[in-house]
């Protein structure tokens, strides 16, 4: 049997990657560019001679190369230095003038390079084979042997085998606990059906780290227990299945099923804080998508008649020019802001798209009045005052969705203000004038309330984490929808919150108590030692002999400390809040107030790194997108797996910062870039 302490295999498909053979690696040396081997009478015997002043050495396998790269280097006929082990430094110095640095040709460098550039372009193994490829290499670094598709293939598995154990490296030291997103996907191409696993958590620097642990085609069924059993063994792989504090899933059926094994499992194992109650967070983004698509199928025909208006203008180059012709030289309106066309699955497109037709508003009634094929999608006036309003009523929603689909900054903070604005928008809108909108919000209404009638516990006590929210912000959110029924709403979060704190404060002692237990230092305090052992000499006062007043007097003063110490979750709680709007970061706030309130800025570790959406896993899904094409359906999963996490990791470490990347999609005509997160304030 394995020994308990030895590491767990991830057991992904690669160990027959790294458990088989090595090649040899060649034993030419490089001072046989400028040796040449001279044979003698003796086969047992070689010699080697210089190719610059003809000496002659002695060439045994026994006596190695040194001797002879020793020769090389202090060679007088040796003239000419070998410009290819030289290049110019990209940092010039502090003069301004760059400088020859030495350069040393390392192939292995060279090859994972090649790597990166396969997995983070997601470019076919064939890659390497392409004239273009090799003549691009033979360019850049003379001295790159050409490889194969299958060495191309064996080297990306390989860095993925030495990457993955650094990921696993970073997991073991997380201080705090691990929060989770998953979602399946399906592959249109080979028809295999893959789930991806992300981790999420705070690392010991204060900041928010995003790795995919696991991206793997499952087998049939595709229900909840054999998921369940898919994400266990992929934690017990890891090595994190007692550092989990919550998932993420959207609203699919399995979800329920899977989420009710995972519970059971943790709870067996005391793996799990509170049996669980916190344990499943419902994709914010994905009830955001269920409850405004509701809303649009009852305002489908002035929105169909903006979408099939735009399809007729797009659809010849000639139309599509003398429509921006007549914005530019007509208009003088910004070219460059093109008219969107949506995607209907996507309902955040079609809102962008009706925002775009109300930049062009007096472009269309102009062509309308001009081409009587666009007439039919002409809109009236009254069409054109509802399509403001409802892109006004959409906006909230599209910028709380956006909020909620980062995944690089804390989010479990932002949830109770977003989820608030979209409440109280609702409630606002079905007793406001625009009488055309109440169908539509009567529908909205049913899904918000089918989801989010209770607020998310787990991520409201996050609110009032934030320096920002606090009590009184909770507090008059909650008053402005439920009156004077706020207060049963708001005392639910605040003793689920005081209850995550009691167990952050065991956990905290218990770790504390273990620490104490394991020191091999002597607890009992010197100067008690010192007076016990003249204790002969203690002056007794009458009260007997086994009363010791001091004990009495140390009972008194825990007792009284007790009932008038205040715990850090009420110190903080009574504290002034921030300015409500101010630009902070949540956790750098909580990193620096660790000190002081320890026990709550562990608790607020674990709370900001729970994702509210799936869109970490999501995006992974585009990546697959990329991998698995019609020219590359014949992939196995494991090499799949391979490039879709490697590529994660490697971009984690900022690759595309260090190389001095950014978007170069400066094309005029993309019209599906996203709004950048940061400009959207609540």
């Amino acid at each position: 049997m394995a020994s308990s302490n030895s590491p767990i295999p991830v057991d992904d498909g690669f160990n027959e990657y790294e458990s088989g053979p090595k090649r040899q690696k060649s034993t030419t040396s490089k001072v046989w560019d400028e040796m040449t081997k001279l044979e003698c009478e003796n086969k047992n015997e070689l010699k080697a001679q210089c190719n610059h002043c003809k000496t002659i050495f002695s060439a045994k396998s026994s006596s190695g190369t040194s001797h002879l790269r020793r020769h090389l280097n202090s060679c007088l006929k040796k003239v000419n230095k070998d410009i290819t082990q030289y290049t110019i430094a990209t940092q010039p110095l502090l003069g301004g003038v760059p400088f020859i640095k030495n350069y040393k040709f390392d192939a292995d460098e060279c090859r994972q390079a090649v790597s990166t550039f396969l997995v983070c372009g997601k470019h076919s193994f064939r890659t390497v084979k392409e004239p273009g490829f090799r003549h691009m290499m033979r360019i850049a670094s003379p001295n790159f042997k050409n490889i194969s598709r299958y060495t191309a293939a064996r080297d990306v598995l390989m860095h993925y085998a030495k990457e993955r154990d650094r990921v696993k490296e970073e997991l073991a030291k997380a201080p705090g606990l691990i929060c989770l997103t998953s979602n399946n996907w399906n592959s249109e191409h080979t028809n295999d059906e893959y789930i991806c696993i992300t981790a999420h958590w705070v690392d010991k620097d204060w900041k928010l780290q995003k790795r995919i642990v696991r991206f793997r085609a499952l087998f049939p069924p595709y229900d909840g227990l054999n998921i369940a059993d898919e994400l266990v063994l992929c934690l017990s792989q890891w090595g994190i299945d007692k550092k989990i504090f919550s998932i993420t899933l959207d609203n699919a059926s399995y979800n329920d099923v899977m989420v009710s094994c995972l519970k059971n499992h943790f709870c067996a194992n005391r793996a799990i804080l509170c049996d669980g109650a916190f344990f499943q967070v419902r994709c914010c983004a994905h009830i955001l998508n269920l409850i405004v698509k509701a809303g649009l199928e009852l305002a489908d025909d002035v929105v169909g008649k903006i979408r099939n208006g735009i399809k007729y203008i797009k659809k010849s180059g000639i139309c599509r020019k003398r429509f921006y012709d007549v914005v530019d030289k007509s208009f003088h309106l910004n070219v460059t802001k093109k008219s969107r066309q949506d995607v209907c699955v996507r309902w955040n497109s079609t809102y962008l798209m009706l925002e775009s037709s109300l930049y062009y508003k007096d472009v269309l009634d102009y062509w309308s009045q001009r081409d009587k094929d666009y007439q039919i999608f002409a809109l009236s006036n009254k069409e054109w005052r509802n399509v403001a309003i409802l892109c006004k009523f959409l906006k909230v929603f599209y910028d709380v969705t956006c909020v909620f689909s980062g995944s690089n900054y804390p989010m479990a903070n932002l949830y109770f203000r977003g989820v608030w604005k979209v409440h109280k928008l609702l409630l606002n809108t079905i007793k406001g004038p625009h009488s055309f909108l109440t169908p539509m919000v009567k529908q909205m209404q049913e899904k918000f309330n089918k989801y989010w009638a209770e607020y998310s516990l787990i991520l409201s006590c996050a609110a009032i984490l934030d320096p920002r929210y606090k009590l009184n912000y909770v507090q008059y959110c909650f008053t402005t929808i439920y009156g004077i029924h706020a207060s049963d709403f708001f005392e639910t979060i605040l003793s689920n919150l005081r209850l995550l704190f009691d167990e952050y404060v065991k956990r905290s002692k218990s770790t504390s108590s273990s620490l104490a237990g394991s020191s091999n230092v002597s607890d009992k305090n010197p100067v008690d030692s010192s007076l016990n052992e003249h204790n002969v000499n203690s002056v007794d006062f009458g009260f007997g002999g086994d009363f010791h007043e001091s004990d009495y007097y140390k009972r008194y003063l825990n007792e009284s400390s007790t009932m008038s110490e205040k715990s850090q979750l009420d110190i903080y709680l009574v504290e002034l809040a921030l300015e409500l709007n101010s630009q902070i970061d949540v956790l750098d706030y909580w990193s620096k107030s660790s000190v002081r309130y320890n026990e709550i800025s562990l608790l607020a570790r674990d709370l900001f790194a729970i994702p509210i959406s799936t869109v970490a896993s999501e995006s992974a899904f585009n990546m697959g997108k990329k991998v698995i094409t019609p020219l590359k359906s014949s992939l196995k999963p494991k090499t799949v797996q391979a490039v879709v996490c490697l590529d994660d990791w490697i971009r984690a470490k900022g690759f595309s910062i260090e190389i001095g990347c950014k978007n170069d999609d400066d094309d005029e005509d993309n019209e599906d870039d996203e709004d950048d997160v940061s400009s959207i304030a609540f």
